[in-house]
């Protein structure tokens, strides 16, 4: 039974790994997400902080995902399982220190191009790409054009 329900997107912070099945394991990816917190007040007002999620993906989902997803991909995950987990490791200096993260395991992932940056600048409309336009049709006239054109005459 899945009673907990995990929804989050981030961006993918390092280098995701990808382990191929071996004997009776199944193939599986992980990856760090840089997910957006909720507002907190601070010294100096506002700030959005940064949590850091591990997901893991298993089977066909792990496959897909090293295949798909790269460093600085904004993905959207939903979850089932969210697990607590501490180790210990060194620093840059060789001494032990203890680190904490926070893993998801990925019922779904998707790339969400919703929350990518968008670009604008001016253009011509319609595109130059525009299929009318590749067939050789006239360019659409607009409502605009028309009232210029009476009021100039």
């Amino acid at each position: 039974m899945d009673d907990m329900q995990i929804s989050l997107t981030g961006r993918i912070a390092y280098d995701p790994k990808f382990w191929a099945a071996d004997d009776d394991k199944p193939p599986m990816w992980s990856a760090l997400v840089e997910v957006a917190g909720p507002p907190t007040p601070g010294r100096h007002g506002t700030y959005v902080p940064t949590r850091r999620v591990e997901v893991i993906a298993h089977g066909l989902d792990a496959i897909r995902a090293s295949e798909s997803y790269h460093v600085g991909h904004v993905i959207t995950v939903q979850g089932r399982d969210l697990i607590a987990r501490a180790y210990e490791t060194k620093d840059r200096h060789n001494r032990p220190i203890v680190r904490g993260v926070i893993q998801v395991v990925a019922q779904t992932l998707a790339m969400s191009t919703r929350y990518d940056p968008v670009h604008q600048q001016p253009g011509a409309w319609p595109p130059a790409s525009s299929p009318r336009l590749a067939q050789g049709a006239a360019t659409p006239v607009m409502e605009e054009d028309q009232v210029e054109a009476v009021s100039t005459a």
